[in-house]
C-alpha cells in the first residue's frame, strides 16, 4: 500500500514536467494534459475562476479520457470570487499556492484520495472557516493554512505524519487543533 501511495505521489510530482505545452479549456476549467499516462492537472484560468467550481474526476479531450489527478501550482491563486470548490476523489495532490489568497472561499473538503497539501496551498484564504482533511493526507507542507484568519477549528487525520512550519500561523480565530499520535514531526511556528 505504501509503495502504491509513493508511486502515485511521484507521478503527481512529475506531472507538470510531462504535461502538454499549452493548457486546454474543458467546460470552463483549464488543464495541463499528460498524454502518455492520460492524466490531467487543473491549472490557472487567465480570467480567474469564480463562483462554485466543480472539478470532475475525468475529462474528455479529442476522444481521449483523462483522469484529473492534481490541482496544480497557483491554479486558483487570487481567485477572490471563488466561493466553493468540489475536489474529486481522483485528485492525489494539491500543489503549492493552489488556492493562495482566495478570500471568498469559505469551506473546503479535501477528499481521502489526497496524499499531500503543498506549501502555502490555502495561505491567505481569509474567509475560510472550515476544512475537512481526508484520511490519506500524510504531509501538510509549510504555511499550508497560513493567514486563514477565519478558520475556527481543524482535525488532523491519523494518516498525517508531518506538519511543516507555519502551517496554522496567523489563524487568529482558530480555537481548536486536534493532532493525532501519528504525527512524528511538527515544524517551527505552526501556530501563533
Amino acid at each position: 500500500m505504501k509503495q502504491k501511495k509513493l508511486l502515485l505521489l511521484l507521478l503527481a510530482m512529475l506531472l507538470p514536467m510531462m504535461a502538454s505545452a499549452d493548457p486546454v479549456k474543458i467546460d470552463g476549467i483549464y488543464y495541463n494534459l499528460v498524454s502518455k499516462v492520460k492524466t490531467a492537472e487543473v491549472t490557472s484560468n487567465p480570467n480567474k475562476y469564480s463562483g462554485d467550481v466543480v472539478i470532475p474526476e475525468t475529462v474528455m479531450y479529442r476522444g481521449e479520457e483523462y483522469n484529473v489527478t492534481s490541482i496544480g501550482e497557483k491554479a486558483f491563486q487570487y481567485c477572490n470570487s471563488l466561493t466553493s470548490v468540489t475536489i474529486p476523489n481522483s485528485v492525489t495532490t494539491i500543489d503549492s499556492y493552489a488556492f493562495n489568497y482566495c478570500s471568498g472561499l469559505t469551506s473546503v473538503t479535501i477528499p481521502n484520495s489526497v496524499f499531500s497539501i503543498g506549501s502555502d496551498a490555502f495561505q491567505g484564504c481569509s474567509g475560510l472557516t472550515s476544512v475537512n482533511i481526508g484520511n490519506s493526507v500524510t504531509i501538510i507542507e509549510n504555511g499550508a493554512f497560513f493567514g486563514c484568519s477565519s478558520l475556527l477549528s481543524i482535525t488532523i487525520p491519523n494518516s498525517v505524519t508531518n506538519i511543516r512550519r507555519e502551517v496554522f500561523r496567523c489563524c487568529r480565530s482558530l480555537t481548536s487543533i486536534i493532532i493525532p499520535n501519528s504525527v512524528m514531526s511538527i515544524g517551527d511556528s505552526v501556530y501563533d
